[in-house]
């Protein structure tokens, strides 16, 4: 058997035919080795079934010592007012203007996972409840009473610290009485209120609605409603038509004594007239529709006389330089300007009317498609040198979209204006090689944005092939590969200036942090 054995091994390493002995002996074999394989194979199998029960043991008996660890965990020792400040700590931004930084709730949210105790304390922390932010849009009846509940369950817990309000509906909501008297119950407490309001037209009912909300007291007992703790007014008007109305939108200063913050936007809604304690704003934001007369525009400017900081979204074309009738108007304290030309025909024609004697930052952004360049620089020099802010100007920003920096002169006299500018942010369609000589030297941070259509048109045709050929190798059932690339290489004069910005920062090392693309 032994050399049958050996004559097996030597039949294995070889590649001749086996013997009908040789046959008979490697079939016993095989049958010999197939029960010990299904012999190991119930054991194993035996054997994975008891480790699978021993898992499922281990994980109930780890369970309950996660259970009983907790009971003995070093957190319960910890008193609720000093969980509730670690949950401050981590959840609300101490140097934010608001009372919660974004996303606060989410992040609560952890904490109240943690137990029914923490859950508890995370409710006790007040200022995590300020801010309700209220979606009744595209909501029925049962569905805004439902939403409306769990607002005011969530303001009670903010005991008495002023609430910020975010609400957003319709004008012909189908419960609109309970809107107005979910605001009117939030009214003692409400420091910010934003107003999100879709309409379809200015009917009676629409109408109605604001002068419920602004005007018509909840307690009967009271002749006005008075907004005695609002400082800030966000209110958006919404509506795919343009719509012009005969109503007013009134915010006499006796019913908002403390409103300090407005921001304005009905790009499509016309409204008679807009009436505000505009005296005693420090903040206007004012997004205006296309048919409000300039006349009433810069009237309500005018009005501002202890205003700080201004921000103008233009969409109609306000009158130029040669306005008849409407006097330049002095805003003695403003230092923060910007304004956002999103009509074509704007171009700046609104600055001349303007006298700004504090001015510290100006922020000119062309949001209109298409625009082209245009006097816009040279009418921010003039209002600069007609203003006398020169030595108090640190923030210029001017975005011209598809305008251009090639007028040199422009640009330059514009920057002979501001000898003590510390910040500089230009965007534009193309510069000249010499637009920044005039930079002063006070500017410690630099940043250019330019956009070039003809490489925006090369990509495009290099997508657009790319697609192409793959799309019909797909078809063909050709699976050839491809190497494809496209590089926006340097020219002679690129180098040139690549080397020398390359010489500058080993030069001056870590006091240069700058970027060229």
């Amino acid at each position: 058997m032994s050399s049958t054995g050996n004559d097996l091994k030597s039949l294995s390493a070889s590649n001749r035919p086996p013997s009908r002995q040789e046959s008979v002996v490697a079939g016993e074999r095989l049958k010999l080795s197939s029960q010990k394989l299904e012999v190991l194979d119930t054991r194993i199998a035996a054997l994975e079934r008891e480790l699978e029960e021993l898992k499922a043991q281990r994980a109930i008996i780890e369970g309950e010592t996660h259970r009983y660890a907790d009971i003995l965990s070093a957190r319960r020792l910890l008193p609720p007012e000093i969980i509730a400040r670690f949950m401050e700590l981590a959840c609300v931004d101490a140097e934010s203007e608001s009372s919660q930084s974004s996303g606060t709730y989410h992040q609560v949210l952890s904490f109240m996972r943690v137990s029914r105790e923490w859950y508890r304390t995370a409710c006790g922390v007040a200022r995590f409840w300020t801010e309700l932010d209220v979606d009744l849009r595209n909501s029925s009846a049962q569905e805004i009473q439902e939403i409306i509940l769990k607002a005011i369950n969530r303001s009670t817990r903010t005991s008495e610290l002023p609430l910020s309000l975010k609400i957003a509906f319709s004008a012909v909501a189908p419960a609109d009485a309970r809107i107005v008297d979910f605001i009117h119950s939030l009214i003692p407490r409400v420091g910010l209120l934003n107003l999100h309001m879709q309409v379809e037209s200015m009917a009676a009912c629409d109408v109605e609605f604001f002068y419920s909300l602004f005007h018509h007291p909840r307690s009967p007992s009271s002749s006005s409603c008075v907004w005695a703790t609002l400082h800030t007014l966000q209110i958006s008007i919404q509506s795919k038509d343009e719509l012009v109305t005969d109503f007013e939108l009134s915010f006499p200063s006796s019913n908002f004594p403390l409103l300090r913050t407005v921001a304005i936007s009905s790009p499509n809604v016309t409204l008679t007239s807009y009436q505000m304690p505009w005296s005693n704003l420090l903040k206007l934001d004012l997004g205006l529709p296309p048919k409000l007369e300039n006349r009433k525009y810069i009237s309500m400017l005018g009005e501002c006389t202890n205003l700080r900081f201004l921000r103008i979204r233009t969409q109609n074309q306000l009158t130029g330089d040669h306005a008849t009738g409407i006097s330049v108007i002095t805003l003695s304290h403003l230092t923060h300007l910007h304004v956002e030309a999103s009509y074509s025909g704007d171009m700046g024609k609104h600055l001349p009317l303007l006298h700004l004697p504090s001015l510290q930052s100006c922020i000119y952004t062309v949001a209109a498609p298409g625009m082209q360049y245009s006097s816009i620089l040279s009418r921010i020099a003039r209002l600069i040198q007609r203003s006398g802010c020169s030595e108090s100007m640190e923030h210029l920003e001017i975005d011209l979209g598809r305008g251009t920096f090639y007028s040199r002169s422009d640009l330059r006299n514009l920057l002979l204006q501001v000898p003590r500018l510390t910040v500089l942010k230009l965007s534009g369609y193309k510069m000249g090689e010499n637009a920044l000589q005039e930079v002063p030297p006070t500017v410690r941070e630099l940043s250019i944005n330019l956009s070039y259509y003809r490489i925006d048109e090369a990509r495009k045709a290099f997508v657009d092939y790319l697609h192409s050929r793959l799309a019909s190798s797909g078809s063909s059932g050709s699976d050839d590969p491809v190497k494809a690339q496209l590089h926006m290489v340097d020219t002679i004069r690129t180098r040139a200036a690549r080397k020398q910005f390359d010489l500058l920062q080993q030069q001056f090392g870590s006091s240069l942090e700058a970027v060229m693309d």
